[in-house]
């Protein structure tokens, strides 16, 4: 005796909601002014939208705001700890912030995607030596539009967004957008 294909409507239907996800996420993009638009050169940039307050506790167990960090240059760098170009990259993101300390601008990871004990081995193995701490909840990457990881964005004096830059970020790079950050 065999069974109804009781699956293959399901699976249809499914097929369905992805297609539609797919079509909205697209539209978006499209449409989004804080979405990135990729130049020749890949450097994403932005409209000038003011950067999303947030409220981030950090690992320390004191808590950073957007708001204290207006007047400075920012960069906000979100990872995880499984994610391996995160992995490459935050030694990186070490030095430049001791680098640049002192100079108008700052430095902020939010760990998203992750469980808090992984994400404090991380930064206790790469030690950034600036603020980090878990999104648990996702809302600070859901209202910065982070889609991938790593993702860093840079927010001039001002507050607002100059630059997104999907996927790990090369010295040259990261250099050439602080500068333009810097008060």
């Amino acid at each position: 005796m065999s069974r109804p294909l009781v699956a293959a409507p399901l699976l249809i239907l499914i097929g369905l909601i992805l297609v539609a996800l797919g079509a909205v996420l697209v539209r978006r993009m499209d449409t989004d002014p804080f979405t990135a638009s990729n130049g020749e050169d890949g450097l994403g940039l932005l409209s000038t939208r003011v950067a999303p307050e947030f409220e981030l506790a950090l690992f320390d167990g004191s808590t950073v705001r957007m708001a204290d960090l207006r007047g400075r240059g920012l960069v906000v760098n979100f990872w995880s700890s499984w994610c391996v170009p995160c992995q490459r990259e935050m030694p990186l993101l070490a030095r430049l912030a001791k680098e640049y300390d002192g100079q108008s601008v700052s430095f902020v990871g939010v760990a998203v995607w992750d469980l808090k004990s992984d994400a404090q081995t991380f930064l206790n193995r790469y030690s950034p030596g600036y603020p980090a701490g878990l999104d648990e909840r996702g809302t600070i990457a859901i209202d910065f539009g982070v889609g991938g990881l790593p993702e860093t964005f840079f927010v001039r004096p001002d507050g607002t967004l100059t630059r997104r830059w999907i996927g790990e970020v090369s010295e040259t790079q990261l250099r050439r957008f602080v500068e333009e950050i810097r008060a």
